[in-house]
């Protein structure tokens, strides 16, 4: 989970070039998927690069801007269902709303950090898929040393985009969270999944230490 981890930090931060994104599509083409993912990834640079932001006293003020701004890009409620897999059908509403507070509350610890240390990676766009309801939006990241192949994949509500998964390199984050979802739920209950999910989120720091985006199986 530490190359996941530190992609989508990528994912999020973006990259400007000369004040314009690096982009293969030509917006003749690009479709609203994408055009919603470029005005997140530049609403989340103009934060890292206001100088007003950067002072001390300003830090929890703005990562709290840095959460919400990505919060309506990301529907973490969906990542966290998918996430579960079969299990989320067997809980209560309650369940299903606690832990998805809680898996919000571990991804955005896990990376808000990882995005503050942002250093200029670059975004390049490359395609679009787009089924009217469903869309995959097709990147590359280049971080000066090599280049990855990274995937939005998005669903429509309410007229918005919203992402519910990135495929890294050909493994989604979704996919990667329910392998360790799994393999506590086969040694031990729902609540314990769910007490280790929260007491991680309550504990994690950003930006995390090696591996400690990953909830542990016994």
């Amino acid at each position: 989970m530490r190359r996941h981890a530190h992609m989508l930090a990528v994912v999020l931060a973006g990259s400007l070039v000369g004040g314009e994104m690096l982009g293969l599509m030509s917006t003749a083409w690009a479709g609203p998927p994408t055009d919603f993912v470029r005005k997140s990834v530049d609403d989340v640079i103009r934060i890292l690069e206001d100088p007003a932001w950067k002072k001390p006293e300003k830090k929890e003020e703005r990562r709290k801007l840095l959460e919400q701004t990505i919060a309506q890009r990301f529907n973490f409620a969906e990542m966290a269902k998918r996430s579960l897999g079969a299990e989320w059908a067997k809980r209560t509403p309650e369940e299903q709303k606690e832990f998805a507070a809680n898996f919000q509350t571990l991804l955005s610890n896990t990376y808000i950090g990882r995005i503050e240390a942002y250093s200029g990676e670059k975004v390049q766009y490359l395609k679009e898929l787009n089924d009217g309801e469903y869309a995959e939006v097709y990147t590359k990241v280049d971080n000066g040393k090599s280049v990855i192949d990274l995937t939005y994949k998005m669903e429509s509500s309410g007229g918005e985009w919203r992402v519910y998964d990135v495929v890294v390199e050909g493994t989604g984050l979704v996919q990667n969270y329910r392998e360790q979802f799994k393999r506590i739920l086969r040694k031990d209950s729902f609540a314990e999944l769910s007490k280790q999910l929260g007491d991680k989120s309550a504990h994690i720091k950003a930006p995390a230490a090696s591996g400690s985006d990953t909830v542990k199986s016994r």
